[in-house]
């Protein structure tokens, strides 16, 4: 009876583990047709390890709550619990955001996730074979956001100790500079982008632990780049390490310049 049971409790794991599987597969089939099949970005939305984490460690606290729910008052039926699950996917964003228009969006848009998981943990159910199919997809999408899919055409770069400049065809994705900071060094830097056609861009700087950095805008006093969109900053090291100022570009065409000044 106790390996009965104990087959039980693994197999509901698993089921519901595929279940997240199947979930996060068709909302990750979502944001790459929304990128246009763009690899990169679509990398960069799977590379958000925290807010991935807070949806799944939701999910699942969520339906085992929902289950126990329909354990201990048995008249809930299928259909009570599925309602259930998508009142908590609609309720998630009230207590952070308020009521207003964008929580009544996002509670929409999780309302319709914890439909389709709840519909995918009762497909699974009847269909053992996609247990193993659906679990497949976490360490694919793993693996797969490790993968830089930048693409650099016709790039032609030059980098000095204070300086970095490329040019090119195409630029899609991101390049890092990598800033080797003492604790309290300062930084001061310029970077410009010379747009030749309708490619976005943009820039942020990351730490040795790969998270955002705060800056400060300041006034570009730089009168050499003329009608060039260049942009000034300041940020300071908190703590010793390799920081990084990473460029990024949207299908661009054009050159970057950047320059800094530690002190």
């Amino acid at each position: 009876m106790e390996i009965i049971s104990n087959n039980k409790v693994i197999n509901y794991i698993l089921n519901k583990l595929a279940a997240l599987g199947l979930l996060v597969f068709i909302m990750c089939l979502y944001l790459i047709l929304g990128t246009g099949f763009n690899l990169y970005e679509f990398t960069e939305y799977l590379s958000n390890i925290k807010i991935w984490g807070l949806i799944c460690g939701y999910a699942l606290v969520t339906t085992v709550i929902i289950d126990l729910i329909r354990l201990k008052w048995r008249e809930c039926t299928f259909k009570m619990s599925i309602l259930l699950h998508c009142l908590a996917g609609f309720i998630v964003f009230f207590p952070f955001t308020g009521i207003h228009l964008f929580s009544l969006i996002a509670g929409s848009i999780g309302a319709l996730c914890a439909f389709i998981y709840t519909i995918s943990y009762y497909i699974i159910k009847q269909k053992k074979y996609l247990v193993w199919i659906a679990l497949f997809v976490f360490p694919l999408l793993l693996s797969l956001r490790l993968i830089d899919f930048t693409i650099k055409k016709e790039w032609t770069e030059e980098k000095t100790d204070s300086s970095f400049s490329a040019e090119f065809e195409r630029f899609n994705g991101k390049h890092e500079i990598p800033l080797p900071l003492k604790k309290a060094d300062i930084v001061t830097s310029s970077i410009s982008f010379e747009q030749m056609n309708d490619g976005g861009y943009g820039y942020h700087i990351s730490n040795n632990n790969g998270d955002l950095v705060g800056m400060n805008e300041l006034e570009n006093t730089n009168k050499e780049y003329g009608d060039i969109n260049s942009n000034a900053f300041q940020f300071k090291a908190e703590e010793a390490g390799i920081y990084k100022i990473i460029v990024t570009g949207d299908n661009l065409k054009g050159k970057i310049q950047v320059k800094w000044k530690i002190d």
